[in-house]
């Protein structure tokens, strides 16, 4: 690897040499913010709906390890919507 090139976070999210800033975690959070909207749109657009539907429906794929996940979490605990029962979402 030559010296100019920087590592980056890996899977595990560290990697030697690497900083985490502010930055960083503000832009998390404006994704976060971004993707959980877009599931509470889906929800409110289509209602009541399974995980994987959710996923197709917005290329969760896509999206990186675990963001979609992670997503559903946060959104659940923002009350953005809610979770009614074994991996079915539905709006507010």
């Amino acid at each position: 690897m030559s010296p100019e090139r920087k590592r980056g976070a890996s899977l595990a999210g560290w990697a030697p040499g690497v900083d985490h800033s502010a930055y960083d975690a503000d832009e998390m959070e404006f994704w976060t913010n971004r993707e959980i909207s877009l599931i509470q749109n889906l929800l409110q657009e289509k209602g009541e709906m399974d995980k994987d539907s959710i996923g197709d429906a917005l290329g969760c794929k896509y999206w990186g390890p675990f963001r979609f996940r992670q997503s559903l979490r946060a959104g659940v605990e923002r009350g953005a919507f809610r979770k009614v029962s074994g991996g079915r979402y539905a709006p507010v």
